[in-house]
């Protein structure tokens, strides 16, 4: 597997310089696209002394993103959407349920009466949410990796049978009215009675001894779409720790004379290994540009730009030529800013440009570390959407002014979506070679004697 996209410690989630706080809710190319802009610093001095440049050279590359950790926050996804741009993603929930507790019963001589698996939204989706979906459940063949971090490129075998299978208008952010009584957002749906009629005869054997024995006889299940809609359709977040999110098991004693119903429900903890799965289908049906630029690695292109969240698309970013101002005696650089317009065109209500990018650079080796700017702030460093004009700014100024004074090398920096495991944004950028509202490094620096 490749170094990650995220930053990491040497030995946990993030490396980044001790001086910096941790990026880790920033979760969450070398394809070619050279940059054919003019070579070198046109130099502009203003009123007050400073100097002004907006035109350093700019390379960039898109490609596609590194595999991104999903079991490290609170939240999986769930859903599928077919996008004009990027064309088609998936993403599956795969989950366990342990037990509570040692020596685990379900009473004498327990009789299943339904199993039911309800799942809690967090109110986050991205797409058409008025796209029916068909939610299919299965059981896993595979034990999901004892791991500190799991992976979104992660498949496991399943039973070829379903347990389950609901259409679904997903509702976020719409209250669930049972009987006549109104829930916080969740959809629940009956399994096959072979699962509840399997966890029930664990029941008084040595599956319900303990947590190991019964992962081994129940290994969890794996929650995923049908491909069967081609167009629209919507990827929403769903909170694996919500008290809504449970395997119910609904059963009477086989002594009760009048059948008193019971139930248990298996929650989920922290304890409790589970991941997304996300599948890109090789990008097919996406915008020509990044057919084109997937199948042709070293083709050119600096006009559009792409990013995509769950390890899709990331773009690099380099200065090959910001050498040119450390040739100059003692420069102080006062701000660098790195301006990264949005191309209007291809946003949409429902594919509406990212919210947040995070820039990173590629360290010796070759992982990601945050920018010293970073440790700022998110205010100071920038990164958000300003959506009044349709663009990203990042102020770079203390990393740059480490590249031209020779503490740092002046290594690529990576562009992607911000909090990227947790969210199914995308963005297409305007690129360095576009010749109206281009990306650009506008620079303010002093010299001195």
């Amino acid at each position: 597997m490749k170094n990650s996209l995220i930053p990491r410690f040497r030995g946990g989630f993030f490396r980044i310089p001790l001086s910096l706080i941790s990026v880790f809710f920033l979760m969450l190319s070398w394809q070619s696209c050279t940059e054919p802009d003019a070579i070198g610093l046109d130099l502009i001095g203003d009123q007050a002394g400073l100097m002004i440049t907006d035109t350093v050279s700019i390379a960039t590359y898109f490609e596609k993103d590194d595999t991104i950790p999903t079991n490290l926050g609170y939240q999986n996804l769930l859903g599928m959407m077919h996008d004009p741009v990027f064309g088609k993603t998936r993403a599956s929930i795969l989950t366990q349920f342990r037990l509570p507790s040692n020596d685990f019963s379900l009473g004498e001589e327990p009789v299943l009466d339904s199993v039911v698996l309800s799942l809690g939204y967090n109110g986050i989706y991205y797409g058409n949410v008025e796209t029916i979906q068909t939610i299919r459940v299965f059981e896993l063949l595979d034990d999901i990796p004892d791991a500190d971090t799991l992976y979104n490129n992660q498949p496991l075998a399943v039973e070829p049978r379903n347990i389950g299978q609901r259409l679904l208008r997903p509702a976020p952010t719409d209250s669930t009215l049972i009987d006549t009584t109104y829930f916080a957002p969740h959809f629940r749906m009956r399994l096959s009675d072979r699962i509840g009629q399997k966890i029930l005869n664990a029941n008084g054997t040595e599956y319900f001894e303990n947590i190991s024995n019964f992962l081994e006889y129940f290994k969890g299940i794996m929650v995923t779409v049908e491909d069967n809609f081609s167009e629209g359709g919507s990827i929403f977040n769903i909170n694996m720790f919500s008290s809504y999110t449970y395997l119910a098991i609904y059963y009477h004693e086989a002594s009760d004379t009048i059948p008193l119903s019971r139930n248990f429900r298996f929650y989920i903890s922290d304890f409790t290994r589970r991941m997304t799965f996300v599948e890109h289908f090789e990008f097919q049906a996406s915008h020509p540009v990044i057919t084109e630029q997937l199948n042709n690695p070293g083709q050119g292109n600096d006009s559009l730009l792409f990013l995509k969240a769950l390890g899709g698309l990331r773009t690099k970013i380099s200065f090959p030529f910001i050498e040119e101002l450390s040739a100059l005696p003692s420069v102080y650089i006062n701000q660098a800013k790195l301006i990264i317009p949005v191309d209007t065109n291809f946003v949409t209500d429902e594919f509406y440009a990212a919210r947040n990018l995070i820039l990173l650079q590629m360290s010796e080796e070759e992982e990601m570390v945050a920018l010293s700017d970073y440790s700022i702030g998110t205010a100071y460093f920038g990164g958000a959407l300003n959506e009044a004009k349709n663009q990203y700014e990042f102020n770079i100024t203390q990393h740059l002014q480490e590249v031209i004074d020779g503490k740092l090398e002046n290594a690529d920096l990576v562009l992607l979506i911000s909090g990227s495991a947790e969210n199914a944004q995308r963005v297409v950028l305007r690129g360095p070679g576009r010749q109206e509202n281009p990306m650009k490094l506008e620079i303010r620096y002093s010299q001195f004697n």
